[in-house]
């Protein structure tokens, strides 16, 4: 119920800010209720990211899982982790959770950083580790490649800001990512002159 409470305040709120008290009224509960399930306000925003990415995951997964093969897996999971920067409904929901997680200057903590790529990655490591034993693609180590592939693209979309599109993106993943696989980049990814 607390968690339930607390999406509808931040989906609520202008500014992604979440309060113990908002949630408790939202859900008709006590703070003792609260302190029972969650030592801080930060422990209920990060089950709230951890919630989030969950979904994100079981989304790529999906989306890998109805691939014909393991190179349009690779390809289907990007898509689907490019949604979560650019589709707009998943970008206004991790603005506000991203909004409540940073009140008073607070990071996310470590532990839901690491678990945030974990789920994400994981569809990914599959893909890639089945397109080598395959001979489909080069993948050696799929973890360490995973994780390549997936900060790339997220520090492409961070090193640009709001100008980053979802091409260009893409582009950049698709053009630092698929030669280091062995795949041949598709020539609207190839830089322009």
């Amino acid at each position: 119920m607390l968690i339930d409470a607390a999406i509808r305040v931040v989906g609520r709120s202008v500014d992604g800010s979440l309060s113990v008290n908002d949630v408790l009224a939202e859900a008709s509960l006590s703070t003792r209720a609260f302190y029972r399930h969650f030592e801080s306000k930060e422990a209920l925003v990060d089950t709230l990211l951890l919630r989030e990415a969950e979904g994100v995951g079981r989304a790529l997964e999906q989306a890998v899982a109805s691939a014909p093969d393991p190179v349009a897996a690779v390809d289907a999971w990007l898509e689907g982790l490019l949604d979560v920067f650019y589709e707009a409904r998943r970008v206004k929901r991790a603005r506000q959770l991203y909004a409540a997680a940073t009140d008073r200057e607070r990071w996310l903590s470590e532990r839901v950083t690491f678990e945030m790529r974990r789920m994400s990655c994981a569809p990914l490591i599959g893909a890639l580790r089945a397109g080598d034993e395959q001979g489909l693609l080069r993948s050696p180590t799929p973890e360490a490649d995973a994780a390549s592939i997936y900060e790339l693209a997220l520090q492409h979309r961070e090193a640009l800001g709001r100008t980053a599109d979802r091409a260009a993106t893409r582009a950049h993943v698709v053009r630092f990512a698929w030669p280091a696989l062995g795949l041949t980049a598709p020539e609207d990814s190839r830089p322009r002159d």
